[in-house]
């Protein structure tokens, strides 16, 4: 009988894919499981939920081709690609919460594979490539209950993933000489570009001082021509669907972000030291935790206890050096220089420093040639990281009075689905009296959606933001609102728009006892609350 190829007998790349199965059995059926009969929270989330669902009902109602393009041209300030991948999706499994976890993990997976074939190509080592595909799985902020973990269906998961993909990817143009490496970075980065616009200020500081490397080498023009033709691909890629957002992004980015006026609200004012103290509070603490620390310095102990006594020449850590040094630095330069500081972006730094981290272990390992202590110490790298992972899908996510208001939250989003549906209304116009991300319009719509499998077109009256509104745009959206939330009692604080309601209450209460019915009080959290609904909606 003829052999098999090898790779189909390598013991390296079949412990990779039931690594692989194990991370998406126990997040789908017990990580993600947690959260998806659950109210999206966030907010940010809530927008990319309703995108991804409203292109798998346009693409039930068109076909499926017709629903990724309406995906892919759909108009977003932020990037375009995670609607398409949800519909794709959806179109395999149906739309669900569960569904659109489960690309957070694919994602995860498709950066350690890259990461896996990468670092064998430099190294020459499978089995140091395993361990670092692995290392991933240690990040807290993964697993961590908070906006931007593999939880939460927005783009911060999505696009730092697809970062490490193509830092990964950057490995296989050895230093740009290779022709197809380059195209595939081309690629890469591109791909990652509409997965989100804003990793575009991370590029151009990337390819410019990559270009100014090349420019320095010997063969310079041969650097340069692979470099500039990687460049080329990826504009190609995104170019057009930046031009139809251009006025989504310049709105949104430009205007929301330096000279609109909730860009003064959210600016902290830091100057460049306080930006820095920052950035690595919250990426060391946020996103990397001490369990990453451990593993990473555990790892390059580990690895050179393997080649004690065995002086060889190991193979070069030039491409992950550069590629690190490179992920890691332009997004902290302009993370740095932006003027609104955001704990969940700073993880974007997390694909350049992993690079140095296996430059480390790679450093460390030395020339050690496959035996019994190299697979000894990369099965204890890989059995931490996963045991890291097991341990934060099985834990538990929420405390008893934290389960009640989310069971809370479904009933009144229940309760608003039914009586909109029996007053036959065109639209539910709802009006909520502070910043929330449980009983918006927006927030509501997506929990009926999951509950019900029906779109229903619910309109957010208020808030109308978190900027202060003037008195009579207020009741003037009050008096168009269907259902209102209004709070009896609770914490003063909040955005300028939660403390200008605070000051209104008393009138907001007078009108709705004048001119709306009171259906129901209840506490959620540390806030006591009326729902009111129009007097002519029928009420059991």
């Amino acid at each position: 009988m003829t052999a098999g190829p090898r790779p189909l007998r390598s013991p390296v790349l079949w412990s990779l894919l039931a690594l692989f199965v194990l991370e998406f059995c126990l997040f789908d059926h017990f990580g993600s499981r947690r959260f998806t009969s659950i109210y999206p929270r966030w907010n940010d989330q809530i927008q990319y939920l309703g995108e991804a669902y409203l292109g798998h009902e346009y693409a039930r109602a068109h076909g499926l081709a017709a629903g990724l393009w309406q995906a892919l041209v759909n108009s977003s300030a932020q990037g375009t690609l995670h609607d398409f991948f949800a519909t794709l999706l959806f179109a395999a499994v149906g739309p669900s919460r569960s569904a659109a976890l489960a690309l957070n993990l694919l994602v995860l997976v498709a950066w350690q594979a890259a990461l896996f074939f990468g670092l064998a190509r430099v190294s020459g080592s499978r089995l140091l490539a395993l361990a670092g595909a692995a290392l991933p799985l240690t990040l807290c902020g993964f697993w961590d209950d908070v906006p931007g973990c593999a939880y939460d269906f927005r783009l911060d998961h999505l696009a730092l993933c697809a970062l490490g993909v193509t830092s990964a990817v950057g490995l296989f143009t050895d230093g740009f000489r290779s022709r197809q490496g380059s195209l595939a970075f081309g690629v890469a980065v591109g791909l990652t570009l509409l997965t989100r616009f804003l990793t575009g200020t991370y590029f151009i500081v990337i390819l410019i001082a990559g270009m100014t490397w090349c420019l320095c080498q010997s063969d310079r023009k041969r650097r340069a021509a692979n470099l500039a033709l990687a460049a080329l691909v990826a504009f190609l890629l995104a170019a057009p669907f930046f031009w139809i957002n251009r006025d989504w992004v310049w709105n949104y980015y430009y205007i929301g972000h330096y000279v609109g006026p909730e860009s003064a609200i959210r600016n902290q004012h830091f100057g460049l030291g306080q930006s820095l103290a920052f950035i690595w509070d919250q990426f060391s603490h946020r996103h990397l935790g001490v369990f990453f620390g451990l593993v990473a310095a555990g790892g390059a102990v580990a690895l050179a206890l393997t080649r004690l006594g065995d002086a060889g020449r190991s193979a070069s850590v030039r491409p992950l050096v550069g590629g690190g040094l490179l992920f890691l630095l332009a997004p902290l330069l302009v993370l740095t220089l932006h003027q609104q500081k955001s704990e969940v972006v700073v993880g974007a730094l997390a694909p350049g420093l992993i690079l140095l981290i296996l430059a480390g272990w790679q450093t460390a390992a030395g020339p050690a040639k496959p035996g019994r202590a190299l697979a000894c110490a990369t099965a204890a790298i890989v059995l931490a990281a996963a045991g890291f992972f097991v341990q934060r899908q099985l834990r538990p996510a929420f405390d008893a009075p934290t389960l009640a208001n989310i069971r809370l939250v479904n009933s009144l989003a229940d309760t608003i689905y039914r009586r909109s549906q029996a007053a036959n209304l065109p639209e539910a116009r709802i009006a909520v009296d502070y910043i929330t991300d449980s009983l918006d319009a927006q927030v509501l719509r997506v929990i009926c959606y999951e509950r019900h499998q029906v779109w229903r077109p619910f309109n957010m009256t208020l808030p109308t933001g978190i900027a202060e509104p003037t008195e009579a745009e207020v009741m003037a959206r009050l008096g168009q609102s269907d259902f209102v939330f209004v709070t009896e009692d609770a914490p003063a604080g909040g955005f300028p728009f939660d403390q200008k309601l605070i000051a209104l209450r008393p009138q907001l209460r007078a009108w709705c006892d004048a001119h709306l019915r009171a259906v129901d009080r209840f506490q959620l959290s540390n806030r006591r609350m009326i729902l009111y609904q129009r007097r002519e909606i029928p009420f059991p």
